[in-house]
């Protein structure tokens, strides 16, 4: 079987977040051209049936640099980036080239209608109104229309990796759920909380302490008489010297300024503080509400331990199946010297002083603009390597579930690495 070039995987397309409004972040940078179709054609890494050349590792490393370069403002933090480039550059190429082996194995088809369906939810999801701007688009992004849709074919197939080995395993019962409740109940526990409004007198707008006593005393004169505390305020707010009411909502121990703690905190409810100095002026609060103490009751909760313990399982899962998934195939790597350390994140999951890494021990990826692991010249095939395992087969494996062609949200690009962020936990 001759082994198969790296195509674009869940870097070329996980890492954009599947969106062209990310695509127009920068141009695109020229691929390097080592000297010699030799070193364009050495193959640094081949898992199973598919291959990663020299090439494709240079050029992914380059767009990851001039990315990063664009984005990340900090010279020092750049600095750091950088050097760390290659090792998380080839671990990138790793995952993606397990992930893609993967989806060959279980003979993973991805349909027209799918990649159709998820061009069009992009397109919509970035704003891309008509053809003109989708055409722009593409163009200031280095791609082509066909790229585009390798690129998401890619990532759908990755999708149903995940989603046949991984989510379908993700069971969280109703006991669980309770377990985790009874166990960390302080998680639950709500502090004494009041309800406030308040009416202000401003500093800057009433100058004279004296004047700003008289008319915070008015209002709260008013109130504590019954008036609602609007109709206390609207004297002297259509002349400029009160402001509000202002609703301040359910407020615990620590959220105030002390001050106003102190004179809120001891009113019964529909209580009427003294005028309280604090910041902008003098405050006259009133207690709408109260309720003591309690624990959140389990039904009130139930939804977000769920979402919780879901996201744990699915770490823990896909960590276990992309280490099993190593150990199951053939691997040969031969890394450039440089990124020859890239096997620690492959060990340990994290890197030093960088942000907490998403499951499977890789760093949340920076969204790369322009194309992927690209293919070489023409003059530069590589050669195919022999005694590549055949792949294991489908048979008795279960049917497929659709893939969920839902593109990933566009978010603020991370200033981290290029290496692949496992899909999202199931919802």
């Amino acid at each position: 079987m001759t082994p198969r070039r790296s195509t674009p995987g869940p870097a070329a397309v996980l890492t954009r977040r599947a969106s062209l409004a990310l695509l127009l972040l920068a141009a695109p940078l020229a691929a390097p051209r080592p000297a010699g179709a030799e070193m364009l054609n050495r193959i640094v890494l081949r898992i199973n049936d598919r291959v990663a050349t020299l090439y494709d590792y240079e050029k992914r490393k380059a767009e990851f640099i001039q990315e990063t370069s664009h984005r990340e403002q900090d010279p020092a933090e750049l600095r750091r980036i950088i050097q760390q480039a290659p090792e998380l550059v080839y671990k990138d190429m790793f995952d993606e080239l397990l992930l893609q082996s993967r989806a060959d194995q279980l003979g993973s088809e991805v349909t027209e209608q799918q990649i159709e369906a998820s061009m069009q939810q992009m397109r919509e999801s970035s704003g891309l109104k008509d053809d003109r701007q989708y055409a722009q688009a593409l163009q200031q992004a280095g791609l082509t229309e066909a790229k585009l849709r390798e690129q998401i074919k890619a990532n759908l197939r990755v999708q149903e990796v995940i989603g046949r080995e991984v989510r379908t395993k993700i069971k969280v019962s109703e006991e669980d759920l309770r377990k985790y409740y009874r166990k960390h109940e302080d998680e639950f526990r709500v502090p004494d909380q009041v309800q406030l409004r308040e009416v202000v007198v401003p500093a800057d707008k009433v100058p004279s302490a004296a004047e700003r006593a008289r008319v915070a005393g008015e209002v709260r004169r008013a109130v504590a008489g019954g008036k609602p505390m609007a109709e206390a305020a609207e004297p002297f707010r259509s002349k400029g010297e009160a402001t509000g009411p202002n609703d301040l909502g359910w407020v615990s121990p620590g959220d105030l300024d002390p001050a106003l703690e102190a004179g809120a905190w001891k009113l019964p409810k529909g209580g009427v503080s003294e005028p309280v100095s604090g910041r902008g002026g003098l405050h006259v609060l009133q207690v709408i509400d109260r309720r003591e103490a309690h624990v959140k009751p389990f039904s009130e909760v139930s939804a977000a331990i769920e979402a919780k313990e879901q996201q744990r399982l699915y770490r823990d899962k896909l960590t276990a199946f992309m280490a099993d998934l190593q150990k199951q195939s053939l691997v040969v790597a031969q890394p450039p010297q440089e990124a020859a350390g890239f096997r620690r994140l492959l060990s340990t999951g994290k890197q030093e002083e960088l942000p907490t890494l998403t499951p499977a021990g890789t760093a949340p990826a920076a969204p790369k603009v322009g194309a992927a692991a690209g293919s070489a010249p023409a003059d530069a095939t590589p050669a195919a390597p022999t005694g590549a395992p055949a792949p294991d087969a489908p048979g008795g494996l279960p049917t497929p579930k659709p893939v969920d062609t839902t593109p990933p949200p566009v978010t603020p690009p991370p200033a981290q690495s290029p290496v692949v962020p496992p899909p999202s936990p199931p919802q």
